[in-house]
């Protein structure tokens, strides 16, 4: 009896003493970091505070990458971008903060793309 239970203390000990460490060195270049700050700020500028949009469609990639394209090409100071939600891909105009704005551009919108409605900040 006393003979398993040294054993069992001994292995334990053992795998303690003799287990693996690690000691990894990951190097990271000063521009990278300096990169990584900088996205991090333009996200936190861009997502952090709720903001509204406008949904110009939904539907097929093909169809919403020539819309988004056709967009910008008509309103090159908008932001516009496609964005997938299963099973459609959406092209989003504008991030206002004012809602009043939001509305403003939504009607100046809607004589190009009369299907084009407000997505509020919680909606995005």
């Amino acid at each position: 009896m006393h003979y398993r239970l040294l054993l069992l203390v001994g292995l334990l000990t053992t795998t303690a003493l003799f287990g693996q460490e690690s000691n990894s060195k990951v190097v990271v270049s000063k521009e990278i970091e300096a990169l990584v700050a900088l996205k991090k700020e333009i996200n936190t500028e861009r997502f952090a505070n709720d903001y509204y949009a406008i949904q110009l469609y939904y539907g097929n990639y093909t169809a919403a990458n020539r819309l988004v394209d056709e967009f910008l090409e008509k309103y090159p100071t908008w932001e516009a971008e496609v964005v997938f939600e299963t099973p459609n891909y959406k092209v989003r105009a504008g991030h206002f903060k004012e809602l009043s704005e939001a509305q403003q551009k939504l009607e100046e919108i809607r004589k190009e793309y009369p299907s084009a409605f407000l997505l509020e900040p919680n909606n995005l």
